[in-house]
């Protein structure tokens, strides 16, 4: 994970860069964080990295170009750590071997306690993009006549495309692999987002 959130925080550095904003700072110095923290093994690298995803909806480059209501912004929060739950574990459980494969019991075990999570982690992740959705968008044309509309569309296909992968996974087709390459391309649609002005 270490990688990912250096990743994140080039990202942040990026952004401020662009777009001076304290939030950015704070959300960058976070990052570090808890890439510090995880290239050390700390336990305690959760807190700033949560911290950080929870800040990310305040301080991204959309916010600081169109700011929104409070429920929006707490949407968008809910939105990241929701999806940063269910995609960060698919990752973390795509960056495992067992031994035996994953069809033994420990392996069916632990895809299927993370399943129950996930599925929660789901929902919350689609709830909320739809309420985020419903505020950049003017219309379902915006979807196919716009360039937000089109990354969404494709970001909507690929977490559609996720599910449909993890199902499949924990049925015990697959290892995850593609899972995770599909995880890794929704996270670059989700950025690309943060770039571009919402039609709304």
């Amino acid at each position: 994970m270490a990688d990912f959130l250096f990743v994140a925080w080039i990202g942040g550095v990026i952004l401020l860069i662009g777009v001076h904003s304290w939030l950015i700072a704070i959300r960058i110095a976070a990052e570090l964080l808890a890439w510090v923290l995880c290239t050390r093994g700390s336990r305690f690298v959760a807190i700033p990295a949560v911290f950080a995803a929870a800040v990310l909806p305040l301080a991204g480059h959309a916010a600081a170009m169109q700011p929104s209501a409070a429920g929006a912004e707490l949407a968008d929060a809910v939105h990241v750590l929701s999806a940063a739950m269910w995609a960060g574990g698919i990752l973390a459980l795509a960056s495992l071997r067992p031994p035996d494969g994953w069809r033994t019991d420990d392996a069916r075990n632990l895809l299927e306690r993370f399943g129950r999570v996930a599925v929660i982690a789901f929902g919350v992740t689609a709830l909320t993009g739809l309420l985020s959705a419903s505020e950049h968008l003017n219309g379902l044309s915006d979807l196919w006549s716009t360039a937000y509309g089109i990354v969404l569309a494709l970001k909507v296909a690929g977490v559609l495309v996720m599910a449909g992968l993890s199902l499949l996974w924990r049925r015990g087709v697959g290892n995850g692999g593609a899972d995770a390459l599909v995880a890794v391309l929704v996270v670059v649609a989700t950025a690309a987002l943060a770039t571009l002005p919402s039609p709304a």
